[in-house]
């Protein structure tokens, strides 16, 4: 397909807040408009425009579409990251803890991750290493400055070398770590397989790194899909043409079922509700949910 130059020119606040109003956005308060528009930007706030749109095709505003439907949309969104975000450290912090103590204890070795024999990917073993001894080297962290200036091994223990690790280093380290005994018992710690655990890890670092740039999420379509589980240990849900692995249904459907494992008294859930009482904008059959996802086991 041939390409063209891009044209359009820069243009003002004032005359942003015109061209929206001449494509049907009700506005009482300009004051507040613009300043919606000095502090968020246009380009971010038109990602969450769009539902609003007669069509895909037709950039024109649904009859009676307010400021504050796009608004409420925005503010839902930046509620609903934080949220994941939140529920995602949780669950780095449990896997990053699950690896730790299992092959320290399995293999009785506190310096299991200098053993390159362990990964059945060096490539991916080396490069993910050098970024790990990187990552200390630069560490400003109290207990990292004492192991450097105290003791001679290149890293310290896994349990102090992986404080300072990556959720994506993480997430890696399980994928290219060879099948054992212990590579299974942390997948079987989640109710999962280990290629399903592998799949949902790489997922979660996505969507964390969605969520920590202050990207959109609501009806994101996930570049890295996860894999959905035929079976599980634990409460799961049933398959529907909505659990695609790609959309944010199966991301909480993912999150949610970690957390009654590793937080059974988690507000997760809860949480989420309430913000869709709060933002009743909200299309959450754009995120993929199925119209009866209340009555599924995994979030009563």
């Amino acid at each position: 397909m041939a390409t063209i130059p891009y044209t359009k020119p820069a243009i003002s606040y004032i005359d942003q807040l015109s061209h929206l109003k001449q494509m049907g956005l009700v506005v009482k308060n300009d004051k507040r408009a613009l300043r919606y528009l000095e502090t968020v930007g246009y380009y971010r706030l038109r990602g969450y425009m769009v539902p609003f749109f007669e069509s895909p095709a037709i950039h024109k505003f649904k009859k009676n579409t307010t400021i504050d439907n796009v608004l409420d949309l925005y503010k839902f969104d930046r509620e609903l990251r934080i949220l994941v975000f939140s529920a995602i450290e949780k669950i780095e912090v449990a896997v990053r803890g699950q690896l730790v103590y299992n092959y320290s204890m399995d293999l009785n070795n506190p310096f299991w991750l200098d053993d390159s024999s362990l990964f059945i990917n060096q490539k991916k073993y080396s490069d993910t290493y050098r970024g790990i001894k990187s990552l200390v080297s630069r560490s400003k962290d109290v207990f990292i400055s004492h192991f450097v200036s105290t003791y001679s091994n290149p890293v310290p223990p896994a349990w102090i070398t992986f404080e300072v690790m990556q959720m994506g280093q993480l997430s890696v380290l399980y994928e290219i770590l060879a099948k054992s005994p212990t590579h299974k018992k942390i997948a079987a710690y989640f109710g999962v397989t280990e290629t399903v655990l592998i799949s949902w890890l790489h997922s979660l670092v996505y969507i964390r790194n969605v969520s920590a740039h202050h990207a959109r999420l609501w009806n994101k379509k996930l570049r890295i899909a996860a894999k959905m589980p035929q079976r599980t240990a634990y409460k799961w849900v049933k398959q529907t043409p909505s659990l695609t692995g790609d959309n944010f249904y199966s991301a909480f459907c993912i999150i949610t079922y970690i957390l009654q494992t590793i937080a059974p008294n988690n507000t997760f859930v809860k949480k989420f509700k309430k913000l869709l009482r709060k933002y009743k904008v909200v299309n959450i059959s754009a995120m993929g949910f199925p119209e009866d996802w209340k009555k599924q086991p995994l979030f009563k």
